[in-house]
């Protein structure tokens, strides 16, 4: 599941440099894509850490508290 986080993690990376590229050249279309790709990056590092705890036995895998 360390997949996922890395995924979500390279992805968000690759949305905060389409948003500050569209925000300095003023182009909203690829500031809107990097805003897409940080929540999707997001949500896939989420997905990672829910199976994590799905594998470690946790009772809520989807609960933060059980970090």
């Amino acid at each position: 599941m360390a997949n996922d986080k890395t995924e979500g993690i390279k992805e968000e990376l690759k949305g905060y440099v389409n948003k500050g590229v569209g925000t300095i050249t003023r182009n909203e279309a690829k500031k809107a894509k990097g805003e897409a790709q940080i929540t999707e990056g997001d949500n896939r590092k989420d997905l990672g850490d829910q199976r994590e705890n799905i594998e470690k036995g946790k009772t809520d895998p989807g609960n933060p508290t059980n970090l």
